[in-house]
């Protein structure tokens, strides 16, 4: 969810919402903005300057020549002169714009020309680019409402898309398989069909699956991008590669299963596996007469109880059997989580873990006999 609250000059410059209320006037957007200035009115002044110089651009916009941009493009590019050293200084003198000289609006018109064009180079504008490219072919959903909206799609799988979100997809499916675009953050629930495999294209990531849910986090302004799975399996690999691979190349994305999380860093454009901060059950522990859910072990082979947690959860742990087969443990979980049910084991053993590639690496010396 964007960050209203310390929302800046620039920010309400580069929103897409922001930009369409103040040149169309749209109605969806200004009672979005609307309501949001009245409840943040400490932002009136950042909105209102703004405004202002979403407005002079506009009606700047035609009196600048082709030539004029392109050689401030290339003066820019050779300089690399970045929106917070060049634009936010030219916001400070909105007010006496009136009176500024011809080269200084051109340099303003263009600074602004420039960041919006590092967005459609960069990966991050990706959304925007596709629902260009396909146009009327997509029904685009966006919630700028404070609770999360529910959409139904084409073939009846769900998506639960968060506020501040986008999602774009087609009236109908195509026969070889279920595409979508998401800019935001949304939880999908998926139908299962083997032969049509559904796809998220989320800015730089990619997440393919046939049937399972899972939640995909990739707004605009993020360092990363987040797949987690909740339930089945799903694939995970960049935008980038699947675009220069050929047909008949394998893809080296990530497979996620539940528990897991991909990330992928836009800077360093590195995707990675990882666990999620909060493991959740995909299995209940084994009860009698349907009392609260627990692991009890006593004198129990810790072999035995690090595979009910793996079973409860879904995620490998990874251990040497033949050093641990001295060392046993009694306990009771009840209300504990996954890492604490995992460090009150490792202590009682003495023992270490690491999370490497999406799972559990135990490190011990083993126990006496």
């Amino acid at each position: 969810m964007k960050d209203y609250i310390n929302y800046t000059i620039t920010d309400f410059i580069l929103d897409d919402s922001y930009r369409r209320w103040v040149l169309k006037n749209t109605t969806v957007d200004g009672a979005f903005w609307d309501e949001l200035l009245k409840k943040y009115p400490f932002l009136a002044s950042e909105a209102e300057a703004a405004r202002q110089f979403i407005l002079k651009i506009h009606q700047a916009q035609d009196n600048i020549s082709d030539e004029e941009i392109r050689k401030e493009l290339a003066r820019l590019s050779e300089s690399r002169v970045s929106e917070a050293v060049f634009v936010k200084p030219l916001l400070n003198r909105i007010s006496i714009w009136a009176k500024a000289v011809a080269a200084a609006l051109v340099v303003g018109i263009v600074g602004l020309l420039y960041v919006f064009y590092q967005q459609q180079k960069s990966p991050v504008a990706s959304y925007e680019i596709r629902k260009k490219q396909l146009g009327n072919k997509l029904v685009e959903v966006i919630n700028n409402e404070a609770t999360v909206k529910t959409i139904q799609l084409p073939d009846g799988s769900k998506v639960q898309l968060q506020s501040g979100s986008r999602l774009s997809y087609p009236a109908e499916f195509a026969a070889q398989n279920r595409e979508v675009y998401l800019s935001g953050e949304g939880l999908f629930d998926v139908i299962k069909n083997p032969k049509q495999p559904f796809m998220v294209y989320a800015n730089e990531v990619v997440t393919k699956v046939l049937g399972t849910s899972f939640i995909v986090k990739a707004f605009e302004k993020a360092d990363k991008v987040e797949v987690i799975v909740k339930t089945g399996k799903v694939s995970v690999y960049s935008v980038k590669e699947s675009e220069t691979k050929t047909p008949t190349s394998e893809l080296s994305g990530l497979i996620l299963t539940p528990n897991q999380l991909g990330v992928f860093d836009r800077k360093q454009e590195q995707l990675e596996k990882t666990l999620v901060s909060v493991p959740e059950p995909i299995v209940g522990p084994e009860t009698e007469n349907n009392t609260t859910p627990t692991n009890v072990f006593d004198n129990t082979p810790v072999s035995q109880a690090f595979e009910s947690l793996s079973r409860t959860y879904g995620i490998t742990i990874v251990y040497d059997k033949s050093i641990l087969k001295n060392c046993e443990i009694s306990a009771e979980f009840v209300s504990e989580n996954f890492y604490e049910q995992l460090d009150l084991i490792c202590k009682a053993i003495e023992a270490n873990y690491k999370i490497n590639d999406g799972q559990i690496m135990i490190e011990s010396k083993g126990c006496l006999p």
